[in-house]
């Protein structure tokens, strides 16, 4: 694993086009009533796929409820149109964590058949971080970049990120591929470039690059540090998917709250959760801040100039400190 992050001002940045994947993940169902080998398998290869796990009623709720911000709010496909065809209107820019899509993940969360699918992958009781993005890929969206994600949740501890298909997601629908056992080189996103700092090319194994055709219902559990990105859809119909992640729901280390009180090198908060309460954490210059806009990093010496009273905000702690601040999430 690697011990220090990567400099490389002058690497090429890995183009996500180039990915080709020639792996097809491995069906993990058979290891959910063995914990032991379940978390040997993640560990190893970076991935848990499962097929066909999830709830149908609550996949089918998820699906219908996106198909129709989908129609109403943005114009993609027709109302009632199961399929989700499109309509060929262009899809808005940021709007994977708009409020018109809240509630959608937590009710799929949160149904009681997948409460217990996810202490099975987990070990112990999940809840949700609250940290969501909704997925309306119309064909031929330009392709994400290869990422890993625990590259961008400093702090949060044991955390599952999950990828979950609504609708069927054959090669030309496209879905998710992963670097098979390329998690195990630690962190390579490449601190010599700007933000969002891409992966340079060369790190990455191209023959390690696995996918498979989705279906709704099908989980694909992500280890934080593993690469991945979504893959080209080529289809006439929408991609509709949401990413989430779960944690431990007895000791959250990442919650909703909201700010009640803040200095220059401090936050208090009142979590949503009762399990955490109200908390006041320690901010430093190694703390992660991005309370205005997800996308940007804020610098800590100018912290009681741009908090607000009221903010809401995903919080992530180490003990007293505040690891992450990060504009609120819509679940």
């Amino acid at each position: 694993m690697n011990a220090q992050p990567l400099h490389l001002p002058d690497a090429v940045d890995l183009d996500a086009s180039s990915v080709r994947p020639t792996r097809i993940f491995e069906q993990c169902n058979h290891l959910l009533d063995d914990h032991t080998s379940l978390d040997r398998f993640y560990h190893e290869n970076g991935y848990l796929f499962f097929r066909d796990v999830l709830d149908q009623q609550s996949v089918t709720e998820a699906r219908d409820a996106m198909l129709a911000v989908a129609a109403d709010e943005f114009g993609l496909v027709e109302k009632a149109d199961a399929l989700g065809r499109w309509t060929g209107k262009a899809a808005p820019q940021w709007a994977e964590e708009l409020p018109v899509f809240a509630g959608i993940s937590r009710r799929l969360i949160e149904n009681p058949a997948n409460q217990e699918l996810l202490a099975k992958i987990l070990g112990q009781s999940a809840c949700m971080v609250p940290i969501v993005q909704y997925r309306l890929y119309p064909p031929n969206n330009p392709l994400g970049m290869v990422h890993q994600d625990g590259f961008y949740s400093p702090g949060i501890r044991d955390y599952r990120p999950l990828w979950i298909p609504l609708v069927a997601c054959p090669r030309e629908v496209g879905g998710l591929a992963i670097a098979v056992g390329e998690h195990k080189k630690g962190l390579v996103h490449n601190l010599a470039k700007p933000n969002p700092f891409p992966i340079p090319e060369g790190i990455i194994n191209p023959d390690s690059w696995a996918t498979i055709d989705f279906e709704p219902g099908d989980l694909l559990v992500v280890h934080p540090d593993a690469p991945h990105v979504g893959t080209a859809n080529t289809s006439d119909r929408l991609r509709i998917s949401f990413d989430t992640r779960v944690q431990s729901a007895a000791n959250p280390s990442a919650f909703a709250a909201t700010v009640t009180a803040f200095t220059p090198t401090s936050v208090t908060v009142e979590a949503d959760d009762p399990v955490v309460g109200t908390v006041t954490l320690s901010v430093d210059a190694e703390s992660y801040l991005r309370p205005i806009s997800r996308g940007k990093r804020e610098a800590f010496e100018t912290f009681a100039e741009y908090m607000m009273l009221g903010m809401r905000l995903v919080v992530v702690r180490e003990g007293d400190r505040c690891a992450m601040l990060r504009e609120g999430s819509q679940n």
